[in-house]
């Protein structure tokens, strides 16, 4: 289908903005004592400097990592390589971690990458749609014979985040205004969501519950956590695994972590 004159000339713009294509410059209307160059300058710098206040907000604790020349410089690197294909800019940053992780001087540097893809969770959490969670009464109501069988779901704000550096411990120290610690490997499984009470949180989780929750979303029934668990608990132990999936599974209702189907 052929673009209709306006669609003509918003491309135009949009080459302009993207790849200093001069081809709107004619289209222009000459006015007062500004030139078609800079009034055309005026609105790709107001631009870039929209999306850098997007990156700026949705990773500030990034940018205080970075300093100000760094994270300048990881703003004019993002921008050139991934100009905005979104109507809206809530997903501009989604390739952030993939830019820190690929290209000097960042690359260089694990950590930063791990940082951002934290900070792009957390909004996923904050954003989430919202459904109706399980609660401790549902549980109550579960017929004896319906337990093998029964499958969960997580409420979709629930994210998992593997990690191998301490990123998350310095996210945490500047977060309170501290200094972090250098920059090591540390590897650790973060677990992120959004309570009832439509806040943020997150917490670290131990190998064995995140073994569980990739079992969940996997679509694994209660039969095969329990069977899991009695592999992986010690006989010595004298666990009931029975009670210690209720267990796990009590936890994550009263966090808000399940939902109903």
């Amino acid at each position: 289908m052929e673009k209709t004159s306006l669609e003509k000339l918003q491309q135009q713009m949009i080459d302009y903005l993207l790849c200093d294509d001069e081809a709107i410059c004619n289209k222009i209307v000459s006015q007062g004592a500004i030139d078609n160059h800079t009034r055309l300058d005026i609105y790709k710098n107001a631009y870039r400097m929209r999306l850098k206040e997007t990156l700026d907000t949705d990773h500030d604790i990034l940018g205080l990592y970075l300093g100000d020349e760094l994270f300048e410089q990881m703003v004019n690197g993002y921008i050139d390589l991934y100009p905005s294909r979104y109507t809206s800019l809530r997903q501009y940053a989604d390739n952030l971690p993939e830019f820190l992780a690929t290209q000097p001087p960042f690359a260089d540097f694990p950590l930063l990458s791990e940082l951002a893809r934290f900070e792009r969770l957390l909004l996923t959490a904050f954003d989430a749609a919202d459904v109706t969670r399980f609660t401790l009464e549902d549980i109550q109501d579960i017929a004896h014979e319906q337990w093998p069988g029964l499958v969960f779901h997580f409420h979709p704000s629930v994210q998992l985040a593997h990690m191998h550096w301490n990123s998350v411990e310095s996210w945490q120290a500047l977060k309170t205004g501290q200094a972090p610690d250098p920059a090591r490997e540390h590897k650790s499984c973060w677990l992120l969501w959004r309570n009832r009470d439509r806040l943020t949180e997150f917490r670290s989780i131990s190998e064995e519950e995140a073994s569980l929750f990739h079992m969940i979303l996997a679509g694994e029934n209660f039969s095969a956590l329990c069977e899991f668990l009695l592999q992986n608990h010690d006989g010595s132990e004298n666990d009931n695994v029975t009670t210690v999936a209720l267990n796990y599974l009590s936890g994550w209702i009263e966090q808000g972590l399940l939902r109903k189907v």
